[in-house]
């Protein structure tokens, strides 16, 4: 059945390897449109991201400005370029660690659940980073306790939506990491679905290509937690 809808493909990069430029490759031939965020990388990465420019748009931070601005630019971009058409925006890792078959798995249903948020989640077994693992189900808890919702995987990275919930992406606050916790607390807030599908749980080589600082990046997102429920208890 044909596509109603365009899938776009947006990926904030910092310091990405080759790996990025085989998953533009698959995404291209897979009929996806990619968009590109390089996020303030250094100067040796200029060839990888003129590269990948070949496959798709390329969006340039000077300066490392964090994945939640990232993401910002890119939904910027998207409404300003794709102003008349509707189209579904699913957001992935740069570091190979999503399948271009789960983003293709969350088009389809972010297109047949329009302003659904659908995540793509990992089940976070067998060999797992003891960090990764932990960190999740942490979280998890602290999200279900503060929220009463209750969300397998809140660090999911593949995440998708239709065109229609932008405008309410690019309001929501965070520069960095924390603000993927601040979309999940919006949608509690707001009743906004969420729909979890099950995708492939990929860590290479120990996750070392992750930028997530476990203590800085950690305290970020549990501030906006507890943020979120002060205010919920002291409106």
């Amino acid at each position: 059945m044909p596509k109603k809808t365009i899938g776009i493909a947006l990926i904030p990069a910092y310091q990405p390897t080759r790996l990025l430029l085989d998953l533009l490759e698959e995404l291209r031939a897979a009929g996806m449109v990619p968009v590109v965020i390089d996020d303030g990388s250094s100067p040796q990465a200029d060839p990888l991201f003129s590269a990948a420019a070949e496959y798709g748009t390329v969006l340039i931070h000077p300066v490392n400005l964090g994945k939640g601005s990232a993401l910002k630019t890119g939904f910027s971009y998207l409404q300003e370029r794709f102003s008349e058409q509707d189209f579904i925006v699913v957001t992935m890792d740069a570091d190979g660690q999503h399948r271009v078959k789960d983003a293709l798995l969350l088009w389809n249903a972010a297109e047949e659940h329009p302003d659904t948020l659908v995540l793509g989640s990992r089940r976070l077994e067998g060999e797992v980073p003891l960090r990764s693992r932990l960190g999740n189900r942490a979280t998890r808890l602290a999200y279900r306790l503060s929220t009463g919702v209750s969300v397998a995987d809140t660090q999911t990275g593949l995440r998708a939506f239709s065109s229609g919930l932008v405008p309410r992406m690019l309001a929501i606050p965070g520069d960095r990491y924390e603000y993927e916790m601040n979309v999940l607390l919006l949608c509690a807030k707001e009743g906004i679905p969420i729909r979890e599908l099950p995708i492939a749980t990929i860590y290479l080589n120990h996750n070392a290509s992750s930028h997530f600082h476990t203590f800085r990046d950690s305290l970020r997102v549990y501030r906006e937690i507890l943020k979120f429920t002060a205010t919920s208890i002291f409106p």
